[in-house]
């Protein structure tokens, strides 16, 4: 049944003949890495950041989305400017998207405690579709048989990021070639067409209230617009102890919720100072697609590397 509902599904996103939108991976703990889709926020640590997230979405159904990130960003030139490479790759039932960016900022130390910079991206997506997984109501349709469709699409992006020890401030986009709003189809138009990138827009806030010595709270939010669809907000507020560990929640206006806990840990001596942690995320649907749509979930893992190079403070959790 699972198998069946998939299929449908897919089929009737190809079959629609207008534009397939291909939206960014979005995960639930974006905001422990927001080069996933600001480039502004590249070389923002103060010190060479590696990520790998791993997210499972309504793992109850066959053929549902599955992403992969991995990025590396570090600062150069004494902090004046930072670079990134990132890597996605993200699978929804017979579609498989490969994506990798390059991304450069520049960054302005306004004064010792309040850095904003500008960020631009080039990257390229690799789109594949593999017919040949989906289940054929006619034996021999030509549609599904040894039919698969790879598809390379350009992209570029822009971001402005501005932080401090204790807040941050972001907006960005990644797809600024993306989907305009005329989502009119030549028929004789070749089907690459049918895989540009959607266009969003992301607006990030976020801030640490320090209690006392050991405790801190940590509310922040996101804004996605994109085209086509509904505005999304994502609203979280998390508790971090000891400067170590990160429990918290949030809600998501597409009727979710998320559970979220963290840990890094660190290792400093005189020459240079290593940073590591893991994450978890449980996410929810609420309402009558809780059924079907959940859970999710998601794993991540980070590494920092510091050679005392520099004298900025970073927010360990930004």
């Amino acid at each position: 049944m699972k198998k069946i509902y998939t299929t449908l599904l897919l089929v009737s996103c190809f079959a629609l003949g207008k534009t397939y939108a291909q939206l960014q991976p979005l995960f639930d703990q974006y905001h422990f890495n927001q080069l996933v889709f600001n480039p502004a926020y590249a070389g923002s640590k103060g010190m060479l950041e590696t990520n790998f997230f791993l997210h499972r979405h309504s793992v109850n159904i066959d053929g549902a989305p599955a992403s992969e990130s991995f990025t590396v960003h570090t600062p150069l030139a004494n902090d004046k400017i930072g670079v990134g490479v990132k890597f996605f790759h993200d699978n929804i039932g017979v579609t498989n998207t490969n994506y990798l960016g390059l991304d450069y900022a520049y960054r302005m130390h306004i004064n010792s405690n309040l850095t904003a910079s500008i960020g631009i991206e080039l990257s390229i997506a690799n789109y594949n579709v593999n017919y040949n997984k989906l289940d054929a109501f006619n034996d021999g349709d030509p549609t599904f048989t040894n039919a698969t469709d790879s598809y390379w699409v350009p992209n570029a992006g822009i971001g402005l990021y501005l932080h401090s020890d204790n807040y941050y401030l972001g907006l960005s986009t990644v797809s600024l070639l993306g989907l305009t709003d005329d989502d009119t189809q030549n028929e004789g138009a070749p089907y690459d067409d049918y895989f540009d990138q959607a266009n969003a827009i992301y607006g990030t806030l976020g801030t640490i209230i320090d209690i006392s010595k050991n405790f801190a709270i940590k509310p922040d939010a996101m804004v996605k617009m994109t085209s086509g669809l509904p505005t999304q907000l994502d609203v979280n507020m998390s508790f971090i102890l000891n400067n170590m560990f990160l429990i918290g929640g949030g809600y998501r206006t597409n009727e979710s919720y998320s559970i979220t806990a963290e840990y890094l840990f660190a290792s400093d001596n005189d020459i240079t100072k290593h940073e590591a942690g893991f994450g978890y995320s449980y996410n929810s649907m609420l309402g009558d697609d809780a059924v079907f749509l959940s859970p999710s979930h998601e794993v991540f893992f980070v590494y920092r590397f510091n050679k005392h190079n520099n004298n900025i403070k970073n927010p360990r959790f930004f």
